[in-house]
């Protein structure tokens, strides 16, 4: 067993409305925190999507033995995050990886909010 720090990159919902997310390929269950999923096509692209409601999360990412993370701890090749009057197209892990924010110490999130 291995003592290596573990720590989850996350996307967090801090808006007051639900968000849908599209992506691919597929998160594990244990990544998408009990959400539920459907699959969708969009522009000829199967995708998954997931609905968060305020306040909820999914792992979209991990990172082991060192604290800060790069772009292949990104589980995702694409992720499309859509709000009420926006839409955030992100496509490829270092597109993905630009909007990560820390938090703390070990706690780094793409934080959706809203004015």
């Amino acid at each position: 067993m291995s003592c290596d720090p573990v720590h989850d990159l996350k996307l967090e919902n801090k808006t007051n409305r639900k968000i849908d997310v599209l992506y691919s390929p597929m998160l594990d269950q244990q990544e998408l925190e009990g959400q539920l999923t459907s699959d969708v096509e969009y522009g000829g692209q199967a995708l998954n999507l997931v609905t968060l409601v305020p306040t909820k999360t999914i792992r979209i990412g991990r990172v082991s033995a060192r604290y800060n993370p790069k772009p292949s701890d990104i589980h995702l090749a694409y992720l499309e995050i859509r709000l009420e009057h926006d839409t955030l197209k992100l496509v490829g892990q270092n597109a993905i990886f630009s909007t990560l924010q820390k938090v703390e110490k070990l706690d780094w999130r793409i934080i959706i909010r809203t004015e």
